[in-house]
């Protein structure tokens, strides 16, 4: 697997998968035109990689069986 700067992940749940962010900076501070492009590199390929897992959790959850709970009525 490629090696990331790990600052987007992704959640799923019943309404689908998200992508979040781990931390609030995404990357340090550039002071050149080569550091951005190192650095911006960097988070596209993390993008990809989240985006990689995104969609193999969609296949899986898509597999998983639709449970639904009972709702149990209160006599009052």
């Amino acid at each position: 697997m490629v090696s990331t700067v790990k600052v987007f992940d992704f959640d799923i749940d019943g309404s689908g998968a998200f992508i979040v962010l781990r931390k609030s900076f995404i990357c340090p501070g550039c002071l050149s035109d080569a550091e951005v492009d190192a650095n911006i590199k960097l988070l596209k390929d993390d993008l990809d990689a989240v985006a990689k897992r995104m969609k193999k959790a969609i296949r899986e959850q898509a597999k998983k069986p639709l449970v639904l709970e009972p709702v149990i009525a209160s006599r009052s």
